[in-house]
């Protein structure tokens, strides 16, 4: 089985065009911040760095880090995060903690404020409707497996995969659990509609990772063997024979 260039291609266009775009904004926009108590609406200005730093992210959300972002727009830390803060205490920006090894990475998100002060449209991402930390995380593992040509919402016979690419000429499908609710039903769907030959289970923490191998254990012996759980960040750390082999159990 191999999958066509053309349509890799395109699949990862659609879903990443959009971090090309360019906003339209106003100099001049006024930010209303809501409820002070008194009925009366205070008004917030965006300064110009504050302005930079929003269209920075309207192009390199859910691909860059907080410091990623600082250095792109040729800012201090102690400056880029004086400026983040302040949006995020503003309901701009929502930042989010991505544990990453031993390490965290501070990820930003553009809320609907942002956008209103940019004039730009709301962008739609795939997977948005599960949250954003899974949104960030489908991003974070199509960039690690990208040398796989690894795609984001791959749709295989109606059935959405979060990361999916071709290794060794089998389907590796990657599912990021932020709980076990839907587990089930993922690898099930993912191995009989969308023929994955294995997947993978990215968990949150290690209470997902037990539910998740508790509902491994309970699947039927010809999908029990096809699908692996591991906690989100270890599946940086870990090579894909290690991933998909089953000798290796968590």
């Amino acid at each position: 089985m191999s999958f066509e260039n053309d349509f890799i291609t395109q699949n990862n266009a659609r879903i990443l065009a959009s971090f090309n775009l360019q906003p339209r904004y106003r100099p001049d926009f006024k930010q209303e911040k809501k409820g002070n108590g008194s009925g009366h609406q205070d008004e917030i200005k965006l300064n110009a760095d504050e302005r930079r730093f929003l269209m920075c992210l309207y192009t390199y959300q859910y691909k860059a880090t907080l410091t990623e972002i600082y250095g792109i727009i040729g800012f201090s830390a102690s400056k880029g995060t004086r400026i983040a803060k302040k949006l995020e205490k503003n309901l701009m920006i929502k930042i989010f903690s991505i544990i990453k090894g031993k390490g965290t990475s501070k990820y930003p998100a553009l809320l609907s404020d942002a956008y209103k002060t940019l004039g730009a449209e709301e962008k739609k991402f795939e997977g948005k409707g599960c949250g954003y930390e899974h949104l960030i995380w489908q991003h974070i593992y199509a960039s690690h497996f990208k040398e796989f040509k690894a795609v984001i919402e791959l749709n295989r016979c109606n059935k959405c995969i979060d990361v999916a690419f071709e290794h060794e000429g089998r389907l590796i499908a990657i599912e990021v659990a932020i709980s076990s609710v839907h587990e089930k039903v993922n690898i099930e769907k993912d191995i009989q509609l969308a023929r994955a030959d294995f997947v993978i289970i990215g968990c949150k923490d290690e209470k997902v990772l037990s539910e998740v191998n508790a509902v491994i254990q309970g699947l039927d012996e010809n999908l029990k063997c096809k699908a692996r759980a591991f906690v989100l960040s270890r599946i940086l750390s870990t090579d894909i024979e290690g991933l998909i082999n089953e000798e290796k159990s968590q």
